[in-house]
C-alpha cells in the first residue's frame, strides 16, 4: 500500500496459520537493527561473498537478445537449465499462477491482437488463444476461467470450466475474470459500465462454481486513476475489498452487505485473516478485522509511505520514502519491532515481499542503506548481522532461504545459509530497469522478464 492516494493490490494469498512472534525472534530483530542503523557489527557488512558458480554441465546462458525487442525466459533451479519462452518484438508481461505450476504471458504488439499464452514448467504450451486473454485457475486445478473477445472481436466474455466441463453462467457474462476466491469456490469477474462525467465505473460479479450469481456490486473511480486491481479477496473468501470515490469498502460475498466507508485505504488484506490495512489519518495506519471491525493501530506518519504485510501476516513493513528509512511492526499489537536506515523498495513492486518473518527471525533486503552501495541483506542464517551484496532487483525465494538479484548481465541466486552464489542466467539485457527474476510459489523456478515496469497487477493472481 502506498500513502497519499496511490494504492495497490497484493492479490490473493495462501491462507496460512497466524503465529505470534516469540520473544527470541523479537530479540533477533533488535539485533539486526544495529547494523542497518549504523551500529557496531561483529563483521564487515561490505565483505563480498564467494564468487558465483554455475551447475556443471548445465547451460546458463541466454542467447543474446536484441535490445529493441522483449523476452521472457524460465529457469529450472534444480538444474539451472533455461528456456527462452518469448524473444521478439512486442510487450510481454509474465506471471506465475498461484500454485506455481504454470506461467501466463500476455503477448501484445503493433497490429497483433493481445492474447495470453499459458505455459507449463516444462515449456509446453497449454493454451494460446485470443479467446483466453485472461486465464485464471484454482489452486487444485479443478476450475478454470478464461476471458477473451467474441467471434466478432468486439465484446469480452467470461467462460467457466469446472472438471473439464463448461458451466453456463447466469447474469452478466460480457466480462473478464479477475480471480477465484482463495477457497476456489467462487469467481470474481468485472466489466466497465457507463459513468458520470469525469468518473469511471466497474461492475463486479461473483459467480458460484455452478454458474449462479452470489452477489454483484459497483465501484466508482476517477476516470484518470481507475484500476480493476483495486478489488481483492480476503483470505477466507468471505469479503472483497474495493477502493474508489466512495472510499474503502469491504463487500460480503455471501450477503452483499457493505462495511467501512469513506476513508483513504487500500485493498491490502492480511495474508492470514480477514483484516484490511487502511490509512485512518495523517499519523495512523489501522488493521481492521472483519466482521467485528476491531482495529490495531500503527502510530506512523502516513505521508509518502509504502506499506505491506510479510507472507506470514505477522509483521507490517512501512517505508518512509522521503526520510529514507524503514520500520517493521508487529501486526498483532502494532508495536514497532525494528527500524532500518534505507528503503525496502524504491517503489512499489506488486507481489513482492522484501521483508519476511521466518521461524528463525527476520529476513529483509534494504536498498540505499548507509555504507552499502548495493543491497543490504538481513537474515538469521548470516553470521554477520548484515551483508552487503552487489546487484539490483533483489527477490526472496518464498521461504527466504535464497535471494535472486541482477548483477550486470547475470541473474545470481544466493543461498543464505552459506552465501554461495550460482549463476542462473547470463547475457540478460541490462537496459532500463534491467532483467527481473520472479520466483514461483514453490521456489523451484525463476521467470525472467525484460523489459519490466515495476510489476503488473496480475503478478499475484491465479
Amino acid at each position: 500500500m502506498t500513502g497519499g492516494g496511490s494504492l495497490h493490490s497484493i492479490g490473493e494469498r495462501a491462507n496460512i496459520e497466524r503465529m505470534r512472534i516469540p520473544v527470541i525472534v523479537t530479540a533477533a530483530l533488535l539485533a539486526t537493527a544495529l547494523v542497518a542503523c549504523g551500529g557496531d557489527s561483529e563483521s564487515d557488512p561490505t565483505a563480498e561473498p564467494s564468487q558465483p558458480t554455475t551447475a556443471a554441465g548445465n547451460p546458463t546462458t541466454v542467447a543474446p537478445v536484441d535490445t529493441n525487442t522483449s523476452f521472457v525466459a524460465l529457469v529450472d533451479l534444480a538444474t539451472f537449465n533455461q528456456q527462452t519462452l518469448f524473444d521478439g518484438a512486442g510487450a510481454w508481461d509474465g506471471w506465475f499462477e498461484a500454485n506455481g505450476q504454470a506461467v501466463n504471458v500476455l503477448v501484445t504488439g503493433a497490429g497483433v491482437p493481445p492474447r495470453t499464452v499459458r505455459i507449463g514448467l516444462d515449456g509446453s504450451v497449454l493454451a494460446d488463444s485470443t479467446e483466453e486473454l485472461q486465464t485464471r485457475v484454482t489452486d487444485d486445478g479443478a476450475a478454470r476461467a478464461f476471458g477473451g473477445r467474441d467471434a466478432n472481436g468486439q465484446t469480452f466474455r467470461t467462460t467457466l470450466e469446472v472438471d473439464g466441463a463448461l458451466v453456463e453462467l447466469e447474469g452478466e457474462t460480457t466480462t473478464l475474470p479477475l480471480g477465484f476466491s482463495p477457497t476456489g469456490e467462487q469467481l470474481l469477474s468485472y466489466t466497465g459500465i457507463p459513468a458520470a462525467s469525469g468518473e469511471a465505473a466497474i461492475s463486479f460479479t461473483v459467480h458460484n462454481l455452478d454458474g449462479s450469481v452470489s452477489v454483484t456490486f459497483t465501484n466508482r473511480l476517477s476516470a484518470t486513476s481507475g484500476s480493476v486491481s483495486l478489488a481483492t479477496w480476503s483470505p477466507t473468501g468471505n469479503f472483497i475489498a474495493t477502493v474508489g470515490l466512495d472510499g474503502t469498502i469491504a463487500h460480503d460475498t455471501r450477503t452483499g452487505e457493505k462495511f467501512l466507508g469513506p476513508s483513504v485505504g487500500s485493498t491490502e488484506w492480511s495474508p492470514t485473516e480477514d483484516a484490511l490495512l487502511i490509512v485512518a489519518g495523517p499519523n495512523e495506519l489501522q488493521l481492521i478485522q472483519f466482521p467485528e471491525l476491531d482495529a490495531v493501530s500503527f502510530d506512523v506518519s502516513t505521508t509518502n509511505i509504502t506499506s505491506s504485510f510479510d507472507p506470514s501476516g505477522r509483521v507490517v513493513t512501512v517505508s518512509f520514502l522521503s526520510k529514507g528509512l524503514t520500520r517493521v511492526f508487529d501486526a498483532t499489537t502494532g508495536e514497532q519491532l525494528v527500524e532500518f536506515g534505507g528503503l525496502v523498495e524504491p517503489f512499489d513492486m506488486i507481489g513482492f515481499e522484501p521483508v519476511i518473518m521466518t521461524d528463525a527471525g527476520l529476513a529483509a533486503v534494504i536498498q540505499n542503506a548507509p555504507g552499502c552501495g548495493g543491497v543490504l541483506v538481513i537474515h538469521p542464517e548470516l553470521i554477520a548481522r548484515g551483508q552487503c551484496l552487489q546487484g539490483t532487483n533483489p527477490r526472496w525465494a518464498p521461504d527466504a532461504s535464497a535471494l535472486s538479484l541482477t548483477r550486470d548481465t547475470e541473474i545470481i541466486v544466493v543461498q543464505m545459509a552459506t552465501l554461495t552464489e550460482h549463476i542462473a542466467a547470463s547475457s540478460v539485457p541490462t537496459e532500463g530497469t534491467g532483467t527481473l527474476a520472479r520466483w514461483n510459489s514453490t521456489g523451484t523456478h525463476l521467470l525472467l522478464e525484460w523489459p519490466w515496469g515495476g510489476g503488473s497487477w496480475t503478478d499475484s493472481l491465479p
